[in-house]
């Protein structure tokens, strides 16, 4: 745990030994602003030991912790999580993992937390567990921002900005609300590599949380996918997308004695997440789930990249597309609306998401086109009228 007069860091070295690897930093490490630094723990390695464990899986080395760590933790990685990962990647090896011993189980923190990123995973659950909860025990009491792969490589030039331009919006969510904001800084995602996909990511967002645990005790993570899509398309997602493949099983195991996470928004469709939040004045102002960055619009969503059509049709058939002209651009939507619609229709068994709107605009009897007569040949849509 090292200090100074404006940040906190929590460090730990990492060694690759007996090993032709090119090791991409010595130094793993989470960082804060040093006003927020007591609440990152210093008594055990829990918020390393998850992204080194899924590296040590990927090189079949086993995992050596020169330190304490969560035994609830090590348990759950050892006998379950490693297996789920297995599962979910085919390059992946269960390994051994060592620990001088176990750190204290006293629970120390008094937080609520959730993460803030303004998509609508993230509008929904602080919309349920904090506008609608009222139970202090379960009621959210903080937001947290994790700078740790999300917005953009390490190394990658745009990552500040655009990581910037995002904790803006989650600042301005944060004060409307009268909660307060922690970014958390890591270099986690320097183990990055291409043969990862995107599992880093959600494992570092874990880790994010793990290093808190002097400040949080229960930790909702906003979910992308709903029970039901992930008991029936999970195996589409094998060696390609974590949550789709398992995250209402897997976000569950990953908690010690002091820290709990719980993945919220598994109940919902995301359909239905719009619909929860498409009333709330919050997310009207600043919903943003665009694929892009654009830092010469005034409009944080395109209307026109795959995240924007996905959340401007359902809200089409809310009847409330208008409502979000603020932070959409709407012109460019429903110049692409109609392909979109049709290749929804046409792709329905193919992506879970099309599935999603396309039985919320039957249930809300929105009209659409139908399979039979809509063909899409490159980027053109041909309707035929049998008449």
């Amino acid at each position: 745990y090292v200090t100074d007069d404006n940040t906190a860091r929590l460090e730990a070295d990492i060694k690759f030994t007996d090993m032709n690897v090119e090791a991409p930093t010595d130094t793993l490490w989470f960082e804060m602003d040093a006003n927020y630094g007591g609440m990152l723990v210093d008594d055990t390695y829990d918020p390393f030991m998850l992204v080194a464990m899924y590296v040590a899986m990927y090189h079949k080395t086993d995992l050596q912790i020169r330190g304490n760590v969560s035994k609830k933790l090590y348990k759950n990685l050892t006998w379950y999580a490693q297996k789920i990962l297995c599962d979910f990647q085919s390059d992946l090896s269960p390994v051994k993992i060592f620990v001088d011993g176990f750190a204290p189980t006293e629970v120390k923190g008094s937080l609520i937390g959730t993460g803030i990123s303004c998509g609508v995973d993230s509008l929904s659950t602080i919309y349920d567990r904090f506008v609608r909860e009222d139970d202090p025990d379960y009621r959210v009491n903080a937001l947290f921002f994790f700078n740790c792969g999300s917005n953009g490589g390490a190394d990658d030039d745009f990552t500040p900005a655009f990581a910037n331009n995002r904790m803006k919006r989650g600042i301005a969510v944060a004060g409307e609300l009268g909660l307060p904001l922690v970014p958390v800084d890591t270099n986690l995602h320097k183990l990055y590599r291409e043969e990862f996909s995107d599992t880093l990511f959600f494992l570092s967002t874990y880790a994010c949380v793990l290093a808190l645990q002097n400040a949080v005790r229960r930790y909702y993570m906003g979910s992308g996918y709903s029970y039901r899509a992930i008991k029936a398309n999970g195996v589409k997602y094998f060696d390609y997308d974590l949550a789709g493949f398992c995250e209402s099983f897997f976000v569950p195991l990953i908690q010690t004695e002091r820290v709990e996470l719980i993945p919220d928004g598994c109940q919902y469709r995301r359909v239905d997440k719009i619909k929860n939040i498409a009333d709330w004045d919050v997310a009207r102002k600043h919903l943003n789930v665009c694929n892009f960055y654009n830092p010469a619009s005034d409009l944080p969503n395109c209307g026109k990249c795959s995240k924007c059509f996905r959340t401007l049709f359902a809200l089409e058939i809310l009847g409330k597309l208008d409502n979000f002209a603020d932070v959409f651009d709407i012109d460019a939507y429903k110049k692409a609306s109609f392909a979109y619609k049709v290749g929804s229709v046409q792709n329905y068994d193919e992506d879970t998401f099309l599935a999603d709107n396309v039985d919320f605009a039957r249930e809300n009897n929105f009209p659409m086109p139908t399979r039979k007569d809509c063909y899409v040949l490159g980027t053109n849509v041909m309707v035929i009228n049998d008449k």
